[in-house]
């Protein structure tokens, strides 16, 4: 029950439009992630209005910044993280040593939260 729990999860995730990070320790991966047109490593690659990505690189996903070459990996998917899984996971994603920075990011298919009152 709960793997096709998990597959539901996983087959709604690729119909989303757009995915989500409503926090994270380095602001740049804060924001909507948008399916890329291009894929890497054979799946969907998402990107945020701030250049970064999520991506899969040899069947793991990771969070980075795909402008330099090679990429620069902030986040990588240590938890969870089903080796060539089609869509990303939600959680998992652990800050790489001397980039990254707690707290890790965590994908949503809703937008984030804004706080109206002042």
């Amino acid at each position: 029950m709960l793997l096709r729990a998990l597959l539901l999860a996983a087959a709604c995730l690729r119909c989303t439009a757009s995915l989500h990070v409503c926090s994270a320790g380095v602001a740049s991966f804060v924001g909507e992630y948008t399916e890329d047109s291009s894929t890497f490593d054979g799946a969907p690659k998402f990107v945020n209005e701030n250049g970064m990505s999520v991506y899969r690189h040899q069947g793991y996903w990771y969070f980075g910044d795909m402008a330099p070459w090679p990429p620069v990996t902030y986040y990588r998917c240590i938890e969870g993280c089903g080796y060539n899984s089609p869509t990303p996971p939600l959680t998992g994603f652990q800050p790489k040593k001397g980039v990254g920075a707690a707290p890790s990011p965590v994908l949503q298919s809703e937008p984030c939260a804004v706080n109206d009152e002042l």
